[in-house]
């Protein structure tokens, strides 16, 4: 264990900052910035949940504001998944060392536990949350049974305060609670549920939820500042992304995360159809445990969920991946030894050579690459070239403003945010240099062209001169 987590750790904070920030990370880091600085915020369901800026704050605070900082609790809760992926070994045995494997190397992970956005945190809180709840329910002992609770309620506020889609997950947990307590006591299920209370399970109860509505509360009124924030997060954080769908925004045809899977994914989905004769075969035979009737169940929804929703982009790839995972590495053990006596052992290795080259090759090398599939806007390093020309024209006393009809301009907020220089729609005033997009320079006539610097893949800034 220690040498994987130790190979995580490499994997996550190796060259952390090589890479430039991204459009949607360079906003998340700004606002995590100027939370701190003027100590101002408001949830926005655009931007996700409160948690990311707040803890993205707190590591600014203590480490100082840089790409390498803003990157650190994605890749800290990257590191917490890897935890509880080992904690499962009590339910999973051997096969929790391929759930592992996959929560180090598995493509989407890696790539995006580097990456400065909420999907990281909202996995690893799930983890942690299901690995509550089955360790609650075989705990023998009332006071660790009291703290699985807690735990959990304090990873479900976590989960819950950093991105809509935590929802899904809510539904899916309370959802299988439900059917199987159903399923295995009937209508007395129901009676345990609601009618037979005792002061344990008060005292519980009541401590939980303090502790999951103290955060989310606090998170999302920002310190209770602005209680308009609880509607924002409940009914407003639905009603924005059910008119996102509606709008087809970011929208991808059916077969787009099929087609993800196929191609960075493949050993986990291999290993997941290879399992689909053991667990018939459980099933056909009454062997299947809780935690394997779970595993499917997460796996079909999560498989439903994303299909169904318009809004389609390659980090919510992760949401799909790790179920992928989760149900193969129940039977990895069994069905790896089974392709052994036909003869695979020799393919599944070197499919598994493959796989680790691709996932290290497209997060360390190739992360630039507008053509895979995983990538979506990634910035340029020209960015960072552009962004450097403006800090030294303005630390030698040269005034300039940048213009976008659109206010397309990011990352370069985040980069130059420690020297003042307006951002407008349009031009104004008397300014020695202007950055504007290529597609608006009819706007400067007579200005002249000190350089083009590309953005992200086909869109261009300009910086003009007069």
């Amino acid at each position: 264990m220690l040498a994987l987590l130790l190979i995580a750790i490499i994997t996550r904070f190796v060259f952390l900052d090589a890479r430039p920030m991204d459009h949607d990370e360079s906003i998340h880091a700004f606002l995590s910035y100027d939370l701190l600085k003027n100590q101002r915020y408001t949830y926005n369901p655009a931007f996700h949940g409160p948690f990311l800026y707040f803890s993205t704050a707190g590591i600014f605070w203590l480490f100082g504001d840089s790409d390498f900082t803003s990157r650190i609790v994605p890749a800290v809760f990257s590191l917490i998944a890897l935890f509880i992926a080992f904690k499962f070994e009590r339910w999973l045995n051997s096969g929790a060392y391929f759930f592992a494997f996959f929560m180090i190397f598995s493509t989407s992970i890696l790539y995006y536990s580097r990456y400065l956005r909420n999907d990281i945190i909202v996995l690893a809180s799930f983890l942690v949350l299901i690995y509550c709840y089955f360790r609650f329910g075989e705990e023998i002992d009332e006071r660790r049974k009291e703290r699985y609770a807690y735990v959990g309620a304090l990873f479900l506020a976590v989960m819950i305060t950093s991105k809509e889609n935590s929802y899904i997950y809510v539904f899916i947990i309370v959802s299988f609670i439900l059917f199987y307590g159903l399923y295995e006591k009937r209508i007395e299920y129901l009676r345990e549920l609601l009618l037979r209370w005792n002061l344990k399970k008060l005292k519980v109860i009541l401590i939980s939820s303090l502790i999951f509505s103290v955060i989310f509360s606090s998170l999302y009124t920002s310190g209770f500042s602005d209680l308009e924030g609880l509607r924002r997060a409940t009914i407003g954080a639905l009603e924005h992304w059910f008119t996102m769908h509606s709008a087809n925004d970011h929208s991808k045809p059916l077969p787009y995360y099929m087609a993800l899977l196929l191609r960075y994914e493949f050993l986990p989905l291999a290993l997941a159809i290879s399992s689909i004769p053991l667990f018939y075969r459980k099933l056909k035979e009454g062997e299947l445990t809780k935690l394997e009737v779970f595993s499917v169940y997460w796996l079909l929804m999560s498989l439903l969920a994303y299909h169904v929703l318009s809004h389609k982009v390659p980090w919510l790839l992760t949401h799909l991946v790790a179920p992928i995972a989760f149900f193969s590495s129940i039977y990895s053990k069994e069905s790896f030894f089974e392709w052994s006596k036909r003869g695979f052992r020799v393919a599944i290795v070197v499919v598994g050579i493959i796989y680790l080259a691709a996932s290290l090759h497209i997060t360390y090398i190739n992360y630039n690459d507008a053509s895979e599939g995983l990538i979506y806007i990634q910035v340029q390093p020209t960015a960072v070239e552009l962004s450097e020309k403006i800090i030294y024209r303005i630390e030698n006393g040269e005034h300039g403003i940048i213009v976008e009809p659109n206010n397309d301009y990011w990352p370069l907020p985040w980069y130059l945010r420690k020297i003042t220089v307006p951002f407008s729609r349009t031009y104004y005033g008397n300014f020695d240099f202007v950055v504007t997009s290529e597609t608006n320079l009819a706007s400067f006539k007579g200005w002249q062209m000190e350089g083009r610097y590309e953005i992200r893949p086909g869109y261009y800034l300009v910086l003009l001169e007069k």
